[in-house]
């Protein structure tokens, strides 16, 4: 894929660290970037700085990422790059001081790293197959799922941040093979 002006983006997690590291390289490269993230000052700032849109979007909440979708959608059309970057790392041990991992911690984290990459991936997968094929590369677009050296070697208390790279990791593979037919 030729990136480029022609081509638009959303990146998850894009107010900070690896998302914004995207951010703006592809916003230097001319792509129409919409950062989907909740922080909104941050979002904003980068957003004003690369020329970028900034959409508050809670990951992890099916609803507000169609909101997002349809935000960024409405202002530079359907994108054909998906990074999903967002995630969140507390540290918890699974017993520390006679107390067991707080599981609502666990569901949190587990929500807004694997559940929220499986939203934004889904959900832009399905308005990617109904695009026309790209001339040069012969493809519909491309979604990209980060994900951590901890999915496999996690340290002392990334037990939730592990399991959830591990399940990002784990989609990888079924979902290239999904979406092959429609050439994304």
């Amino acid at each position: 894929m030729k990136i480029g002006p022609e081509l638009s983006a959303v990146i998850s997690g894009g107010a900070s660290g690896l998302g914004a590291a995207v951010v703006k390289k592809l916003s230097s490269m001319g792509v129409k970037v919409t950062i989907l993230d909740k922080d909104v000052p941050r979002g904003l700032a980068l957003a004003e700085k690369t020329g970028s849109y900034f959409v508050e979007v809670e990951i992890s909440d099916h609803s507000s990422v169609v909101k997002g979708l349809e935000s960024a959608r409405s202002r530079f059309g359907f994108e054909r790059l998906c990074v999903n970057c967002a995630g969140i790392a507390p540290a918890q041990r699974t017993v520390s001081n006679g107390e067991s991992h707080d599981s609502a911690l666990f569901e949190k984290v587990v929500s807004v790293n694997l559940n929220g990459t499986f939203n934004l991936s889904s959900l832009s997968a399905a308005g990617m197959i109904n695009l026309p094929l790209l001339k040069k590369s012969d493809d519909r677009g491309i979604i990209i799922n980060t994900t951590s050296i901890a999915a496999n070697e996690g340290q002392i208390g990334q037990l939730a941040y592990s399991a959830s790279k591990a399940g990002v990791s784990g989609m990888v593979l079924p979902m290239a093979r999904d979406l092959a037919d429609y050439r994304i």
